[in-house]
């Protein structure tokens, strides 16, 4: 008798997706690939995205990311072959929502790679940042929740150095939520000094944990920063520990928002400031470039560049590190601006300046375009661009600048970047929306019975006043007159004018309003793209612009003595 037999194959997921790490200890340790064209292509090797590493995790179903290093001295297999570059806004769900970029590989990085080691067995979820969250086992490629009767100090102690999260703070049940998973059959019974949590001894049980009994654990953070030559813990030129060894981070694309993530890590409060430091640092030696958001709860969860050399460190001075004495008046400090317009005559146009790594500095036009000069008039509440503008550098002395940098066209990722001499200024017209005028009416008799608006004599003289705050010299008044609709015009001295109305009659009842125009002319080289600054279509001359802004209705009441209005 024939016995029919049927084979069953269960594969993992994971053979289906589109991304993979490769030459490592396992599915979810080693080089990151990603299917594109039909063709697994090594990620950029010169930076390091955490939220594409975070996302390449979750979808290998290998928990959380551990690391991500790069690693020198490696020959990569595909040559000069093109690389996947990933450009992830921080919403996407899953990799390939991220956008893909084919590029060659540059020359600086062709030694270069990234090596990425991800959880295999553990997870922190539903926290506050990647080192605090309810605890979740993998047990043959499905997540379980742990109970918090099986777990105690030393498992929690493992779990944290598995994740190259420090140390256990707390340890408290149902503080992150009960999770959708069920929980695990096994009580882990580690001794503290393990290195994975799966290493340890365990035992079944049988569990009768109930909602409420999840297992969350807080670590201390990753130890991986720090703070150097400074006047203590809080200050000091900041370097990173990445693959065992102490690297510098170079002060290129450095801004408060970087600082910012590096004291919070550390515990030293905000950040005060961010000199560049001496220069002198060892420019043999390779370390990184940080791309903060400035949201982050670690400076692993940046985006890490590499840089082959190290010319200027970067320094960082916490709130911490300063102290107030002989004072019981205390302290408030306003976050610094980033942005100015100098040498122009209005706050709104002008040559722009940066504030960089503590000093303001020049910007450059070599990368300056009309879409820049929006997002500097839009930070400065300035309006919209009516121009970007160049200006030729005045002497041959070097001149340290920076130059404002962006990765897309949406202007959601500009960063500064450092340079040593500037050739041309950047510089910049904003329409600055003129603020609203005022009208009144000087000695009325009384305000209106109905509540309709001011009351003068039948008779009597009476004086309009159109005004504006100061925010360009010159322009003029016109005050438009009901019924007739034609308008009466004064210049504008010390930023108003006044009309008289000798005699007040009844066709002077009803809706008056006041119009500010002026005309503002910048002298300046300008240009409206970057291609006009070199294709020497552009000529010096004068940039005109009118203003205009009219104020609210103002509605007169014309009364006789014996107080009846007029018709």
């Amino acid at each position: 008798m024939l016995t029919a037999v049927i084979l069953m194959i269960i594969c993992s997921t994971a053979d289906l997706s589109e991304v993979r790490l490769v030459d490592g200890d396992g599915l979810c340790s080693g080089i990151p690939e990603v299917l594109h064209e039909e063709e697994w292509r090594k990620l950029s090797s010169n930076y390091i995205e955490y939220r594409a590493v975070e996302l390449l995790c979750k979808e290998l179903n290998c928990g959380d990311v551990i690391s991500a290093t790069f690693r020198s001295n490696f020959r990569d297999k595909h040559g000069d072959q093109p690389v996947i570059d990933l450009d992830c806004e921080g919403n996407e769900s899953a990799l390939s929502e991220c956008k893909k970029y084919r590029s060659p590989i540059h020359p600086d990085y062709r030694n270069i790679s990234v090596i990425v080691s991800c959880s295999d067995s553990v997870r922190l979820v539903d926290g506050a940042g990647r080192c605090s969250g309810r605890v979740e086992v993998k047990s043959h490629q499905s997540w379980t929740s742990v109970c918090e009767a099986d777990f105690d100090r030393q498992d929690a102690e493992v779990v944290c150095r598995e994740l190259d999260c420090g140390t256990p703070l707390t340890l408290q049940g149902a503080l992150f939520g009960e999770g959708k998973h069920p929980f695990g059959t096994k009580e882990f019974q580690c001794k503290g000094t393990e290195n994975h949590l799966l290493t340890c001894s365990t035992s079944d049980k049988e569990h009768n944990c109930t909602s409420g009994k999840a297992v969350n654990l807080t670590c201390s953070g990753p130890d991986d920063v720090r703070l150097v030559g400074g006047s203590g813990r809080c200050a000091g030129t900041l370097e990173m520990l990445h693959g065992g060894e102490w690297r510098g981070v170079t002060a290129d694309r450095w801004s408060l928002k970087e600082a910012a993530v590096v004291c919070r890590q550390l515990g030293c409060g905000s950040a005060v400031k961010s000199p560049m430091s001496v220069s002198g640092g060892d420019e043999t030696e390779w370390g990184f470039h940080i791309a903060c958001k400035g949201s982050e709860s670690a400076v692993k969860e940046c985006t890490m560049l590499y840089s082959s050399k190290i010319r200027y460190p970067v320094g960082v001075v916490c709130s911490d590190s300063v102290k107030l004495a002989d004072g019981a008046v205390g302290l408030s400090c306003s976050e610094p601006d980033e942005m100015r317009l100098v040498e122009g005559n209005s706050r709104c146009a002008g040559r722009v300046e940066m504030f960089y790594n503590g000093q303001w500095r020049k910007v450059g036009a070599d990368v300056w375009n009309i879409d820049k000069a929006a997002m500097v008039c839009r930070q400065l509440d300035c309006g919209s661009a009516l121009a970007a503008t160049k200006i030729k550098s005045d002497g041959d002395v070097p001149e340290v600048g920076v130059l404002i940098s962006c990765s897309d066209r949406k202007m959601k990722k500009c960063r500064p970047m450092r340079i040593r001499r500037i050739e041309y200024l950047a510089g910049l017209i904003c329409s600055e929306f003129l603020l609203q005028p005022n009208i009144s009416v000087s000695t009325p008799i009384r305000e209106s019975r109905s509540l309709q608006g001011p009351e003068v004599f039948n008779g009597h003289s009476f004086t309009i006043t159109c005004s504006t705050q100061p925010q360009y010299p010159g322009g003029s008044f016109h005050l438009t007159l009901p019924r007739t609709g034609r308008s009466d015009s004064q210049e504008a001295v010390s930023h108003s004018a006044s009309f008289l109305f000798p005699t007040a009659a009844d066709s002077h009842q009803g809706n008056y309003s006041c119009v500010y125009e002026n005309q503002v002319s910048f002298q300046t080289d300008a240009f409206q793209d970057v291609d006009q600054m070199y294709s020497n279509s552009w000529s010096p001359g004068p940039f005109i612009y009118n203003f205009s802004s009219e104020s609210k209705p103002l509605s007169l009441i014309v009364t006789d003595l014996d107080g009846a209005a007029a018709v």
